[in-house]
């Protein structure tokens, strides 16, 4: 097993080895990949330099957690840099969550492209629900990790908490119970969703059992002020409910709107003003999730042009199109050597039907 390389942000929560991958073989001529950095500057790129074969090769790399810092920016620079003088024949091109972190990989001499990846959420799992009845002001669906300030929630007169742990288990079980007791203790009328099991760890739900859990609230709420793109901020528009955020870097607000969603100062007292002030308004589901609908199939449709184009640039005569052929989620997590292993072997794993 590759040892992976530190993360590219020394704050970073999962900045430790970590046992998966997100990627995925779109192609295996012309080559093809699609992963996260997941610890690594250049993804599936950083574990393997050296392809068996003679025709080029292509790397879409998506960041996992905000790059929109400089030091970052020139890590990934600088290991990009070595990558190609090592393989002349490799195209990497980054497909970033904000438009500031595509400014930024362009003007280090990168090719950078704006893809949220949240982008390939399901409209067909998340989406709103006739017959649930609303039970709570909000829903807050995050694991339970201190950068994710639960406590903002507080001031929330009832709120319902979707939860997990990660596939690195930055937390544990005896932070969790703390985190969930203390949180009890302070705010009666707060619920928390999932069951634990046998060894501690919060059973995680399967995605149509969160849209349910989502459409017993009346907003969704994002609260971190540092991550990646978020995938709960698509998934709440997409099941109809307005959102409250906080000031925020790595990507979420891209589908947020000034319709349907409000960003306020991380205190109690400015989210629940603004919960409550969302859940007056009473903003059909049906419209939020058809504003969001259009803009996740306009990125959806980008991301295919750029897959195409890389088709024509290699000489191929395949194309791709409409609606959205790929698998959910685009990049599976898998053991680095497994992803490692399916590429070499051409294992294209992306789409619907090969």
């Amino acid at each position: 097993m590759l040892r992976h390389r530190r993360n590219l942000r020394k704050g970073h929560p999962s900045a430790k080895a970590q046992p998966a991958l997100q990627a995925s073989l779109l192609s295996d001529d012309p080559f093809i990949s699609y992963s996260g950095m997941s610890g690594t500057p250049l993804g599936l790129a950083s574990h393997m330099p050296h392809l068996p074969r003679s025709h080029r090769a292509w790397f879409l790399i998506s960041p996992t957690w905000s790059i929109e810092n400089n030091s970052s920016v020139k890590t990934i620079r600088t290991y990009a840099v070595l990558h190609r003088l090592r393989n002349p024949r490799h195209s990497l091109i980054f497909l970033c969550n904000t438009q500031a972190e595509v400014d930024l990989l362009n003007q280090s001499g990168e090719a950078a492209f704006l893809h949220n990846k949240t982008s390939t959420t399901s409209e067909y799992i998340f989406r709103p629900l006739d017959d649930i009845a609303v039970e709570f002001d909000a829903i807050y669906n995050a694991q339970l990790a201190s950068w994710k300030r639960h406590d903002l929630s507080l001031g929330i007169q009832s709120c319902a908490f979707v939860f997990y742990r990660d596939s690195i288990e930055s937390s544990t079980a005896e932070s969790e119970r703390a985190r969930i007791n203390r949180h009890r203790e302070l705010a009666p009328g707060h619920v928390f969703v999932n069951q634990f099991d046998s060894t501690g760890k919060p059973v995680r739900l399967a995605p149509a059992q969160v849209n349910m859990h989502l459409n017993r609230a009346a907003v969704g709420i994002c609260l971190s002020e540092v991550e990646g793109p978020m995938f709960a901020s698509t998934e709440y528009l997409l099941a109809g409910l307005p959102v409250v955020t906080t000031p925020n870097h790595g990507g979420r607000d891209l589908y947020l709107d000034h319709d349907y969603c409000l960003t306020v100062p991380p205190d109690p007292r400015s989210i629940a003003e603004a919960v409550l002030a969302l859940k007056e308004r009473r903003i059909p589901r049906t419209y939020i999730r058809s504003q969001i609908l259009k803009r996740v199939e306009r990125d959806r449709g980008r991301f295919i042009d750029l897959v195409n184009e890389i088709f024509l640039e290699s000489g191929s005569l395949r194309r791709v199109s409409m609606p959205w052929p790929f698998r959910y989620p685009v990049m599976e997590w898998l053991p680095p050597q497994i992803a490692i292993d399916r590429s070499l072997s051409g294992t294209v794993d992306a789409f619907i039907t090969a």
